[in-house]
């Protein structure tokens, strides 16, 4: 008899774990994945997205407007995983229950926390420019701390480039996009072939384990950043971290 109710105990445990994973499975067809990005590379990289997701779900938030709206649509239903990418809108502590796993790529090494990757690189003569793959933190329920929850979620993997001493803001900000792009379609392959978010999370945080990269302490403001463009501006207004034109690249898409 105990041994009958025992073996019922199991069974009903291996179907409940089951359930529980079909639950975080997904394919090409699913629709409770979110994609969450910017004006200024949001379109192009939805579109390589989609061509992995076509149910996705896009959200573009523009710097500098609001958020209430754009929370509502994050909060109307629990995502399986969401892709943060190439965009500065910062999750609250609420929105975490909603984006499943989340996942960020930044369009920095991680030398560059905060903001200022198409122009710290050029200004400090830096040799390598990259993106950044990430899980993203969750942050403080009372406020936001912006230099310890932002860009410092641990780092699974890291794509570096060489960066030309002849390059221009033009230049590297068309290479950014570039690498951000390329390490999203990988990121996307990889997560089809997974098809289940506790697999791929799995996958991930053992890539994190291994990788050895860690976050720089030091983190740009806008503010920040405004300050070193202003300065260098007074003594050299040729640098080329003002030049808008690229002199190296192509722009994305062509």
């Amino acid at each position: 008899m105990f041994r009958s109710v025992l073996r019922q105990v199991d069974s009903h445990i291996v179907k409940t774990v089951q359930q529980r994973m079909s639950d975080f499975r997904f394919d090409s067809n699913t629709d409770t994945i979110l994609f969450f990005g910017d004006p200024n590379l949001g379109g192009d990289g939805f579109r390589l997205f989609s061509g992995f997701f076509p149910n996705a779900k896009q959200l573009i938030w523009k710097k500098g407007t609001g958020k209430t709206a754009l929370r509502k649509e994050l909060r109307s239903r629990s995502w399986l995983f969401t892709i943060s990418f190439y965009n500065d809108f910062i999750f609250s502590y609420d929105d975490f229950d909603f984006l499943g796993l989340p996942l960020n790529i930044h369009p920095a090494l991680p030398v560059l926390r905060g903001v200022g990757y198409d122009h710290v690189p050029l200004i400090e003569n830096h040799g390598e420019h990259g993106a950044t793959l990430h899980f993203m933190n969750r942050s403080s329920r009372l406020k936001v701390d912006i230099k310890s929850d932002v860009d410092s979620g641990r780092i699974i993997r890291v794509r570096k480039r060489t960066l030309s001493p002849e390059a221009t803001y033009g230049d590297l900000r068309l290479l950014n996009q570039h690498v951000a792009l390329d390490m999203l379609a990988g990121l996307c392959k990889q997560m089809l072939v997974w098809g289940c978010v506790e697999t791929a999370r799995r996958e991930l945080c053992a890539e994190a384990e291994t990788n050895g990269f860690v976050w720089s302490r030091r983190y740009i403001s806008s503010s920040i950043l405004g300050k070193m463009l202003e300065d260098l501006y007074m003594f050299d207004p040729g640098h080329r971290v003002f030049v808008e034109k690229p002199r190296l690249v192509c722009p994305v898409g062509d």
